[in-house]
């Protein structure tokens, strides 16, 4: 009956972090200077120049990635990296599990992120110690080496010793009493190996994969030897007799602040496998801090580190009087017992209204657990649960339905296996930020379904948080919004042709005056050329001569080529493309191709272009035409002035927010009753026109983020004005969403 008491309250438990759960899902479908050096002590145990050689380039990593400080690698022994702690000397430690721990203890370092080992090419978080005989002697087990030779690392070495000790002990074996002889060698761990092999030690320990990596250079083979006390655990392909353990950890001393260890977690967690950094370290990258209790465990059964057992004087008081204790043991039992006789009964009458009360909360969570379910099954967005390290725990149907993947296909998995590189590095950094400092993070994901093609989703991800404040577990939700964005790309795809026919038609009209302005560098070249033919068949010129009539055909050349790259440019058909651009060199292209016409026509065109203008990301194509087709509006509204001074103005400028172009001219202006009209489709004043021009514009112009709009002057004529946003840098953006995230 006790034990159902307990499950029920292991029942109440899970119901409140369903209960979160459930929140959750109902919130989704609701809203649908100065360089700063910083050390890195790093524990040496094969020496100063290997530790350099193998971790410098992580060093030079987190130098790239993370301006305004300057990190380098301190190689230490166990004991200089325990003096330089105390010191206050490192920002950060990276050593073995077992060295952590005592530092943990003794000076408050905190891991941040675990190393991903490379191991037959596959990362691994996990490692731990095999023990190991010749295959022809009769040590069958760990109890068989009682009386023999043992061969170790070192006596404090983590995985070169303690996790054997760790073994034998639980085998019955004291390895300093029982065993002949402990012999410890230092690194490499392969002489153990080559020692046992040729018999001058009856057995031996070494780190996990070792034994792979020799017997596949060639060097043993695996068949001379016999594992002791063989293990076999899940997701763990190499031979260990011990338990296994978290690998190495990268810890902050409090020496660190809170966000330069939390940008070196991001940054490293970030790390691909095949960055210079990781090659050279001979690692898969970084993930999460793993939870190091298995090692604490370790040093409380040994009783060594933090957890060593040190005599007082209760201790030994004890060791001599352990017959007084138990007979003040036997008082004491018969005195509970004859309380427990009396209280029995009223326990048992409470226990079994408890165990009323907890049948009654079983039936009330077993109900909530199947709404829960169905909520789940049924809700149209979907639901993803990872773990820690992000690998996937359960998925929704709708899932499955979005993905195309069962949950068989991506249980253990991790959602990176849905991407698209349609994101960049940046993309993942920000999120991994925003969800690790316990925020949400809410964005639209680009991913790839199984069948290959792309899925659009609205995703928020947030992290589940466990009584102490560490995060649990991450949930993700997210709705498909792959039809919406295909529209919006064919809408834009027919929005470009429009304007692609209208640059031509545009082009169409002007032919005259661009034939006009071109045929002056052709006559030029001509009568050039003419005069050089002349002077050439009279045999009476000078080289000088030639020359510079030659010089002025390839100007002329030039000239008309350039007007006809411009035209090229114009027309050309291709896919939308935006990119930096200064706003005064679109208006000063666009203004080239239209000043042939308005200089045919009397009209005075100027140009005044505002100082240090920011950049815009911008079609630079698109925006001329915009400012083409106000340019000839202008132009075909003077065309009929014959009374005033025919001028056009066009003025750029900046509030620092958008920049500002304005078409000014000195036309007839804008009525009233076409001004309400003037931006819809097929609406013109022109006898000829199509309508199409200023609809078009606008068009452009709020795909872009902008707006265009039309006044008439206080004395003559009309401005036409329209405004683009200003194109932020991509450090300040990057900025920008840390600080959120923060």
């Amino acid at each position: 009956m006790l034990g159902q008491a307990r499950d029920g309250m292991c029942m109440t438990g899970w119901l409140s972090r369903l209960g979160i759960l459930a929140l959750l899902l109902q919130a989704s479908m609701a809203t649908a200077g100065e360089i700063q050096e910083i050390s890195i002590g790093v524990l040496a145990f094969r020496g100063e120049e290997h530790a350099l050689r193998r971790w410098q380039p992580t060093a030079d990593y987190l130098n790239e990635e993370i301006p305004g400080y300057e990190f380098e690698i301190r190689p230490l022994t166990a004991e200089d990296m325990r003096s330089a702690v105390a010191q206050n000397e490192l920002h950060f430690v990276l050593t073995n599990p077992g060295h952590y721990v005592e530092l943990e203890a003794a000076y408050g370092v905190t891991r941040i992120v675990t190393l991903k080992s490379l191991r037959r090419g596959q990362p691994y978080t996990r490692f731990g110690a095999v023990i190991f005989t010749r295959a022809d002697t009769r040590i069958r087990s760990l109890a068989d080496l009682r009386d023999h030779s043992f061969m170790a690392v070192g006596p404090k070495a983590f995985g070169g010793y303690r996790m054997a000790w760790r073994e034998l002990r639980a085998a019955g074996i004291e390895p300093d009493s029982d065993l002949s002889r402990v012999e410890y060698t230092g690194f490499p761990q392969d002489d153990i190996v080559y020692a046992v092999r040729d018999g001058r030690v009856d057995a031996g320990t070494v780190r996990t994969g070792l034994l792979e990596s020799l017997a596949a250079r060639g060097v043993i083979r695996l068949d001379e030897f016999r594992i002791l006390q063989p293990r076999h655990t899940e997701g763990f392909p190499f031979l260990h007799s011990t338990r296994l353990y978290p690998e190495w950890p990268l810890a902050r001393t409090r020496t660190a602040s809170d966000k330069l260890a939390e940008e070196v977690a991001v940054v490293l967690m970030t790390m691909v496998s095949s960055n210079r950094a990781a090659l050279n370290g001979n690692y898969a990258g970084w993930t999460v801090p793993h939870d190091y209790s298995s090692v604490h465990a370790l040093f409380r059964d040994l009783q060594v580190g933090p957890y060593a057992v040190r005599p007082t004087f209760n201790a030994t008081a004890a060791r001599y009087s352990h017959w007084v204790l138990l007979g003040v043991l036997a008082l004491f039992m018969l005195v509970a017992v004859i309380f427990y006789i009396r209280r029995l009964k009223g326990q048992l009458t409470q226990t079994l209204g408890f165990l009323d009360e907890e049948a009654s909360l079983r039936e009330q969570g077993q109900e909530e657990l199947r709404k829960l379910s169905q909520a789940l099954g049924q809700i149209a967005d979907s639901v993803v649960i990872t773990d820690q390290a992000g690998e996937i725990e359960y998925v929704n149907p709708a899932f499955e339905q979005i993905t195309g993947y069962s949950s068989e296909e991506v249980l253990g998995f991790t959602p990176a296996m849905l991407r698209s590189g349609e994101h960049d590095n940046d993309f993942y950094r920000d999120m991994w930020h925003t969800i690790l400092s316990g925020n949400p993070f809410q964005a639209q994901f680009i991913n790839r379904r199984k069948d290959g093609t792309l899925v659009y989703e609205d995703k928020t991800i947030t992290p589940l948080k466990a009584a102490d404040g560490s995060i649990d577990c991450f949930v993700a939700t997210g709705t498909d919004v792959t039809e919406i964005r295909l529209a919006e790309q064919d809408r834009r795809r027919h929005q470009d042709d429009m304007a692609h026919v209208s640059r031509v038609g545009m082009m169409g009209e002007m032919a005259s005056s661009i034939a006009h302005e071109l045929n002056q560098p052709l006559a030029a070249i001509a009568n050039y050329a003419q005069g050089c033919v002349r002077r050439l068949s009279s045999k009476e010129y000078k080289v000088g001569q030639i020359i510079a009539a030659l010089e002025n055909i390839n100007q002329q050349s030039k000239r008309s080529g350039e007007i006809i790259r411009r035209l090229r440019s114009f027309v050309s058909k291709g896919e939308s493309k935006r990119m930096r651009a200064d706003i005064n060199q679109i208006v000063q292209n666009a203004a080239s191709l239209a000043y042939f016409e308005a200089r045919k026509k009397g009209i005075i065109l100027r140009l005044n272009f505002g100082t240090n203008l920011p950049p815009i990301h911008a079609d630079v194509i698109q925006i001329e035409q915009v400012v083409l087709n106000l340019v000839r509006n202008a132009i075909d509204a003077m065309a009929r002035n014959l009374w005033n001074k025919r001028e056009l103005r066009i003025h750029t400028w900046s509030d620092g927010r958008q920049v500002v172009v304005a078409v000014w001219d000195t036309g007839h202006g804008l009525l009233p009753e076409d001004q309400r009209r003037l931006f819809d489709p097929f609406f013109t004043t022109k006898q000829h026109g199509m309508g199409m021009g200023l609809s078009i514009s606008r068009s452009i112009i709020e795909a872009h983020g902008g707006s265009l709009s039309a006044t008439n002057n206080s004395d003559q004529g009309a401005t036409f004005r329209f405004t683009l946003p200003v194109m932020r840098d991509v450090d300040e953006e990057n900025e920008i969403s840390y600080e959120h995230a923060s």
